[in-house]
């Protein structure tokens, strides 16, 4: 089993709140990369079964290893786990300082900033100045929280916004914990490093732990189905008229690794990880054209998100041209080319088929209607009445045969073009509607290389409308 499955399955352990599973599957994996993200699951689940000081440790190595691979999502939460683990300690000034160093990351500062946090938080016997009440005037009135809740699509809403108000009500519960210290006890104080000391990755005991998953594993078993080996990548979308944002949900992705090729109706992601922890190659065939050289894409531990500029500005119906959604690349084709080109073909000529049996019915009902209102013409308006039955043209009584010819042209225009060649159809569609229903020709020789002009009836005259 390669360390990209037993990460997937710790991080699915640590959702499961199964956490000596997720320490000792995260332990397995880490073994062969030292991931940030797997660094930070098996943080939060050793928070969870008390074990503290090494909790403390995964996060400072987090911060470490992060900062290499330039992941500024990654450093906001070592530090933020770093704050957490302190908070369990009893050092809340630590934890409110770690607290701090994350809310100042989110809002852009340098990740090795030169502002001295401590200093400017310690008095002069090193003891914390901020209190509870200062922490939450902060939440109130600092301008970098008075945005819209996160979740709501706002290109004004800052990116780490929600990074930023957990570590200030940590800040607060911290402070507020503190309070309750003797004025002189050394919790009171910050020694933690804005860089901590770094320490080599701790390996635990794998007796110990898989123990603990042999005690967990039909539990396990009962709350997390096995996942199949088909099972899909999510997906999730959001769109303006002039870009399709496609979030793919694949927790831990290689940043380093992965390739993005944006191409003219598609993007080709290499590889991605899949739910049951295999890495494939993933193909997102997209609605309508895009523009590769403007589109762009993004990587966090949890998730890759595209941002396609569409090529043609407009509403999108679904991300992808074809549904299903989502094509895995590399799984067997056992229908050829050929057979897929013939059925598309046989697609086209049906479709082209429709559109011109629904124009010629048009054109019919249209030459019927023109030929009523020459009748109506010629032969007087309708007179006014109050009968249930409507208005009666008295010229009309006795003139039952002239609807039956009526009947009988527009059979007529039904077997002509029912009988026609695709050629003479189409001449007979051309001539129809580009006259405004004037002519109808069935030479396409004649009209196919020109545009048929109007010819209105004797006595009218055409206007655009």
């Amino acid at each position: 089993m390669s360390h990209i499955t037993h990460a997937n399955q710790g991080l699915a352990a640590v959702d499961a709140k199964n956490w000596d599973v997720a320490i000792g599957k995260l332990s397995r994996a880490l073994q062969t990369s030292t991931n940030p993200a797997w660094l930070l699951a098996r943080s939060k689940a050793l928070i969870n079964v008390k074990r503290y000081e090494e909790a403390l440790d995964d996060a400072n190595l987090a911060f470490h290893t992060a900062y290499e691979r330039n992941k500024r999502d990654s450093m906001i939460d070592a530090h933020y786990r770093r704050a957490v683990a302190y908070y369990r300690l009893g050092q809340y000034a630590n934890a409110d300082c770690c607290a701090i160093y994350a809310m100042r990351l989110a809002k852009g500062h340098a990740a090795l900033d030169k502002e001295d946090v401590r200093a400017a938080n310690s008095d002069e016997d090193g003891f914390w100045k901020p209190t509870a009440d200062d922490a939450m005037a902060e939440a109130r009135e600092d301008p970098f929280n008075q945005t819209r809740p996160e979740g709501a699509m706002s290109a004004a809403q800052p990116a780490h916004v929600g990074d930023w108000r957990r570590a200030s009500t940590l800040r607060i519960q911290a402070l507020t914990a503190m309070k309750k210290l003797p004025a002189d006890d050394e919790a009171r104080k910050a020694t933690a490093p804005l860089r901590p000391v770094r320490k080599e990755l701790s390996t635990f005991n794998r007796s110990n732990d898989e123990t603990a998953e042999s005690s967990k594993k039909t539990e396990v078993t009962a709350q997390k189905p096995v996942i199949p080996a088909d099972a899909p990548l999510r997906l999730q979308d959001f769109q303006t008229n002039t870009v399709m944002s496609v979030t793919i949900f694949s927790k831990g992705v290689n940043k380093e690794k992965l390739k993005v090729d944006f191409l003219p109706e598609s993007v080709r992601l290499k590889p991605l990880v899949y739910p049951n922890g295999d890495e494939k190659e993933f193909l997102l065939q997209t609605f309508a054209e895009i523009d590769p050289s403007t589109s762009g894409y993004a990587v966090t531990p949890n998730k890759v998100e595209l941002r396609l500029v569409k090529k043609e500005p407009g509403k999108w119906s679904r991300v992808t041209r074809d549904a299903p959604e989502i094509k895995n690349i590399g799984e067997k084709d056992t229908e050829s080319q050929a057979i897929k080109e013939a059925r598309q073909q046989a697609m086209d000529e049906a479709d082209e088929k429709a559109k011109d049996e629904k124009a010629a019915a048009a054109a019919v009902q249209a030459g019927a209607a023109n030929k009523a209102e020459d009748t109506a013409g010629a032969t007087g308006p309708a007179y006014p009445s109050s009968s249930r039955t409507g208005p009666k043209n008295w010229d009309k009584i006795g003139a039952d045969e002239d609807e039956e010819e009526e009947a009988g042209v527009n059979d007529f225009f039904k077997k002509l073009y029912k009988g026609a060649t695709p050629e003479q159809q189409r001449a007979m569609m051309k001539s129809f509607i580009e006259s405004n229903g004037t002519s109808l020709s069935t030479d396409w020789d004649d009209v196919g290389s020109r545009t048929v002009e109007t010819v209105p009836p004797e006595g009218v005259e055409p206007k655009k409308w």
